[in-house]
């Protein structure tokens, strides 16, 4: 609906006359023409009298003009005769003509009439009283005859002087034949005016037409005559009473017609005289620019029920503040809040920077017709705008620059003159509007598309349209040259464009700034141009000039998104790097949606630590409907309910692209696409071939970072009491799960892998404990390919050396048979042997008479130093016990028998004093016993402790602190315990 304010809607204070709207805007015959409504060869409104003076703006001009006219034809007083109209096209001729044809013609009608009664005042201000009864109106439209040929207005005549006596005597063919055979001199023509013997008022229109003719080869020599015709008119009508001559001929300077030399020094013969002979005359001034334009598109409302001064209260109340500060204080003199109340009295219903954008801006373009055109532009704006208000929907408190809809009114922008003679200019613009601005059916257009993504951004201003009446704006800025040479339109004044006071204030400058920001940038108008002047703020333009940007814009609408989201795999595979990893594995997207997965992931599966990259035109995480890819990971890992039949889950870690941040990689995708388009369409030898490798190297380079970013996360199995998978993602925008290295650097940090040289084999030692049989070399390795108990090692090498340690350490390799093998270094280790076995070795038996020791416990590893991670399991073990073995300590010539105590703790409640006295007395015990300090000097060996304390925030004491100071692994989560 429209925007609410205090005031009435203009669309409901004025009424749009009948003509414009059964015209559909089209104004048609509003654009006035002398023949027609002379001669009524069409039915025109403005031939009858009452319509004319209904739509005529009584302005000073031409209240003056008409009364000279008149003083010269209705009294004997020796007055001006001769006057020259020379003001270009659409400013006000034809009208001024029509309007001398309905005095002199029906004088009473005419006088009867508000704007007669004051043109009648003129005229007897001197107090001769004016009468024009019994005039003769002689009317020659120049481009409505040809030399040397007849018609049927003027019958046998066929040059202006023969015409204008068959006018003078009313078709009277003796007469006629009678002063045509005097010959067209001054003394005939005196005669002849002399003998009419009523006042004569004699219209010449549209000369240079009939003088353009008159350069034909064929009629050039009969140009003289005419010349001595009118030099003979002219002077005959200053030396007889009540004769008045009016001459249409436009200054050269202002005629966008061009003329052959002798057309061009008839004019200068003719505009020589006139200035001799006659005065010159403007009929309309640039105040007067507003109030015609209103009274010829609305009906005639009283001055005093036009709300301006209210509406401009409400404009200078709400643009107090910012909006002052940062817009109308920048838009110069007379355009600011300042004035602002007189300048709405004299436009309304436009704004009053749109009539002075075509007052003083368009009206100085030479091919610019100021009042025709302008009526055909505002016609259709007015019209559409009524029709919006009408039907409910939102219309602009003032038209604006930015509320002529380009959707209606653009071929009459175009074809206003403002881009007379330039035909590529015009069809440049009525693309950039078409593709920058709005289609014709208002779907498309870029600013559209800006104004769809603010709206769904929650942005708003009051208004629908926000960056399509701000392009438009610029639209209008950019179409030609404004003062100092300067083009387009600052910041302030697209911002002014879509400040809209309302009841409830005005809209939010920073919206505003959205709205400016989203077609000012990247994603923005695809033939914007910026310009800095030195010392004076930045100005935007749309171009017509085929610039790299607007290459860019075009090439961008060709990029298809299967072709885009090729290009990200692409990089993506690239990008890729195998760090620690054994292997990189890239599964690409099936052909069909409904692939099977073991087609899909076939091959996947393999004795190798693996880092297996998702193809991100299927798979993508955190999208907040990622259950399919989560179920494609879980069964490629073995998981789900589609879980698929696989070996080495354990050493397969998953990287996966990040749904948000792909779409970003997209987008920088089709970036590099459209520059890539645009060098194929730069020849070699053009000056912009440089910038646009430049252009498409920052692309490309982007992407690059884009799509190593966009792959933040990383799945892997994890044993925590069940099977289970950890699903992670990098929060640091430098590392990438594309990068093997940065994968493997966090998956040690969660204790899920290890460096080389970093497994201690007391730390293999316990894991091999937790199996009920000797495991073979070969089983050995694959528990770290197969089992997610065992941490990813970066290599084989790596299984070797920890088995080596184990071997110096109280384990042995021993073959088929039992017997216990040598292994100097770690490069004899068979890792793949199925006939070699690692076990502990066998204790010495006891000296003779010495009970062994009896051990009934499960045992602990043997006395290795350290710890192979920082990582502690969520379960303090999910292995199976093993059987106790007597480990043989080089430090005593006897066995010493280690043991593992496992408590498990599930639960228990500590509200009460008691329940948490218990409990405070195992963790006291526990205390005791690694206490450093203690003078027993125990011989402790591993320490593997999950802990889950449920606590009222803040009553953790240094806990966290505590615990991140030996390398534990804490993790804190809300719980509505």
């Amino acid at each position: 609906m429209s925007a609410r304010t205090d005031t009435n809607h203009w669309a409901d204070v004025l009424t749009l006359r009948p003509e414009v709207r059964a015209s559909d805007g089209s104004v048609g015959e509003l654009q006035m023409s002398l023949h027609k409504a002379v001669y009524q060869t069409v039915d025109v409104p403005y031939r009858k009298v009452d319509y004319y003076v209904d739509i005529t703006q009584p302005t000073p001009n031409l209240i003056g003009f008409f009364g000279q006219v008149a003083r010269r034809l209705g009294t004997d007083g020796d007055t001006t005769a001769l006057f020259h109209l020379d003001q270009g096209m659409g400013g006000g001729k034809s009208h001024a003509l029509v309007g001398l044809h309905h005095m002199a013609n029906k004088p009473t009608e005419f006088f009867s009439t508000e704007f007669g009664r004051l043109i009648k005042e003129e005229a007897e201000y001197a107090g001769a009283a004016v009468d024009l009864a019994g005039s003769r109106v002689i009317t020659l439209t120049a481009d409505y005859f040809s030399p040397g040929k007849p018609s049927e207005t003027f019958g046998p005549a066929i040059n202006l002087f023969e015409r204008f006596i068959y006018s003078l005597v009313g078709g009277d063919l003796d007469r006629y034949h009678n002063y045509v055979a005097m010959g067209p001199n001054k003394a005939t023509i005196q005669q002849a005016l002399t003998n009419a013997g009523c006042p004569v008022l004699i219209l010449l229109d549209e000369l240079m037409d009939y003088v353009l003719a008159l350069s034909d080869a064929q009629y050039v020599a009969t140009m003289p005559g005419e010349k001595a015709f009118l030099n003979s008119l002219m002077d005959a009508c200053g030396d007889v009473p009540r004769v008045a001559f009016v001459v249409v001929m436009i200054r050269s300077e202002l005629d966008e017609r061009g003329y052959p030399f002798q057309a061009e020094d008839f004019r200068d013969y003719v505009a020589q005289r006139l200035v001799r002979n006659g005065t010159t005359v403007a009929v309309t001034e640039a105040q007067d620019f507003a109030s015609i334009i209103r009274r010829r598109l609305f009906e005639v409302p009283a001055i005093r029920d036009l709300p301006t001064d209210s509406l401009a209260s409400e404009f200078v109340r709400w643009a107090e503040g910012v909006w002052r500060e940062s817009v109308f204080d920048k838009l110069g003199a007379n355009r600011g809040t300042v004035g602002l109340r007189d300048r709405i009295a004299g436009s309304y219903p436009f704004h009053p920077e749109l009539m002075r954008l075509v007052r003083d801006e368009w009206a100085q373009v030479q091919g610019f017709q100021r009042v025709r055109s302008t009526v055909a532009i505002f016609a259709r704006t007015a019209l559409h705008w009524v029709t919006e208000h009408k039907a409910g929907r939102w219309a602009p408190t003032l038209i604006g620059v930015g509320d002529i809809p380009l959707t209606v009114a653009l071929e009459q922008l175009l074809s206003s003159g403002l881009l007379l003679g330039n035909d590529r200019a015009v069809q440049g613009y009525r693309a950039v509007a078409g593709t920058d601005v709005t289609s014709t059916d208002g779907t498309g257009g870029r600013a559209v598309n800006v104004d769809a993504v603010l709206a769904e951004s929650g942005i708003s201003l009051g208004q629908p349209k926000p960056a399509v009446r701000m392009a438009t704006v610029l639209f209008c800025y950019s179409l030609v040259g404004r003062a100092q040479g300067r083009r387009g339109a600052t910041k302030a004044e697209l911002l002014a464009a879509v400040f809209e006071p309302s009841a409830s204030g005005a809209p939010a400058f920073t919206a505003a700034e959205e709205v400016f920001n989203a077609l000012t940038g990247d994603e923005g108008l695809g033939a914007l141009e910026v310009t800095t002047p030195p010392n004076a703020p930045a100005r935007f333009y749309l171009s017509i000039k085929q610039t790299l940007r607007m290459y860019f814009t075009a090439a961008m609408a060709l990029v298809k998104p299967e072709e885009r989201d090729d290009l990200v795999w692409e990089y993506a595979q690239k990008l890729t790097s195998k760090g620690p990893f054994e292997e990189v594995v890239h599964v690409e997207r099936p052909a069909s949606e409904n692939a099977d997965l073991e087609a899909i992931f076939d091959g996947v599966d393999s004795n190798s630590n693996r880092l297996v990259v998702l193809d991100p035109r299927r798979w993508t995480l955190l999208n907040g409907r990622d259950t399919a890819s989560r179920a494609d990971i879980e069964a490629l890992l073995g998981l789900g309910p589609k879980a698929l039949r696989v070996d080495n889950a354990a050493s397969c870690v998953v990287a996966c692209v990040n749904t948000q941040r792909r779409d970003v990689a997209r987008k920088r995708a089709g970036e590099v696409l459209a520059w890539k388009y645009v060098l194929r369409q730069i020849d070699d030898a053009d000056d912009e071939l440089a910038d646009a490798r430049t252009k498409l190297g920052e692309v490309e380079g982007k992407l690059r970072l884009d799509v190593a970013k966009a792959f933040q996360h990383y799945s892997y199995l994890l044993r925590a009491g069940n099977l289970t998978i950890e699903f992670k993602r990098f929060d640091d925008d430098s590392r990438s799960s594309l990068r093997g290295e940065n994968v493997w650097a966090q998956l040690v940090s969660n204790g899920r892998a290890t460096v080389a040289g970093g497994l201690a084999a007391g730390y293999l030692a316990a894991l091999l404990e937790g199996f009920d049989r000797d495991l073979t070399l070969r089983e050995v390795v694959q528990a770290f390919y197969k089992n997610p108990g065992f941490p990813l090692v970066p290599s084989t090498d790596e299984i070797r050396r920890v088995i080596f340690d184990l071997v110096l350490e109280g384990w042995e390799l021993v073959d088929a048979d039992g017997n216990s093998l040598d292994v100097s270094s770690p490069g004899q280790i068979s890792i793949n042997s199925i006939n070699q076995t690692l076990r502990r070795r066998a204790p010495e038996p006891p000296p003779s008479g010495t009970q062994g020791a009896q051990v009934s416990s499960a045992q602990a590893t043997g006395s290795t130093a350290g710890s192979a991670t920082s990582h502690f399991s969520a379960k303090q073990s999910a292995l199976p016990v093993s059987s106790e073995r007597p480990v043989v300590s080089a430090a005593t010539n006897g066995p010493k028998v280690y043991k593992r105590y496992a408590v498990e703790l599930a639960n228990r409640s500590i509200t009460s004093a008691a329940g948490r006295e218990q409990v405070w007395q195992l963790l006291r015990e526990l205390a005791k016993i690694l206490d450093p300090a203690n003078p027993a000097s125990p011989d402790h060996q591993l320490i593997n402790m999950q802990l889950t304390l449920t606590t009222l925030d803040g009553d953790q004491g240094a806990l966290v602190e505590k615990s991140e100071q030996i390398g534990a692994r804490v993790s804190i989560e809300d719980d509505d315990f």
